[in-house]
């Protein structure tokens, strides 16, 4: 199961049956046309990067993160946009992601990892 799967399970069920159809879009709307690597990033940005981080730590809990933490990191006006054109209530859409985003970053492992240190190791030495 990807995470854009579990994803769409945890909207459908916070949200009545005639707007499970419009899952899909409704995940489409959350990522753009990027990833749960991009979504994490943006929580970093906007300072939630210890929870961020401890999603992908399996030797600590994972720490929560709140429905307006993660309206600060998405923007009210991209969370208001998802909404309207889907017709989703955004607290739905902000439960979900709270709820369950942790659980999704540590399913994706270290490749969703914003910080990867892997991703650090190609970048070539500026001293040769």
């Amino acid at each position: 199961m990807t995470w854009s799967d579990a994803l769409k399970g945890v909207v459908g069920n916070l949200v009545g049956q005639a707007e499970q159809a419009a899952l899909p879009d409704l995940v489409k709307g959350v990522l753009g046309n990027e990833g749960l690597q991009t979504i994490l990033a943006k929580l970093q940005s906007a300072g939630f990067s210890e929870q961020v981080q401890s999603w992908f730590d399996k030797n600590k809990d994972s720490l929560p993160i709140t429905p307006d933490q993660i309206k600060t990191a998405l923007g009210d006006e991209h969370v208001q946009q998802i909404a309207r054109s889907l017709g989703v209530p955004v607290d739905a859409i902000l439960a979900a992601l709270a709820e369950k985003l942790p659980e999704i970053a540590d399913a994706a492992g270290p490749a969703a990892n914003p910080s990867n240190p892997a991703d650090a190791s190609v970048t070539p030495d500026p001293k040769g």
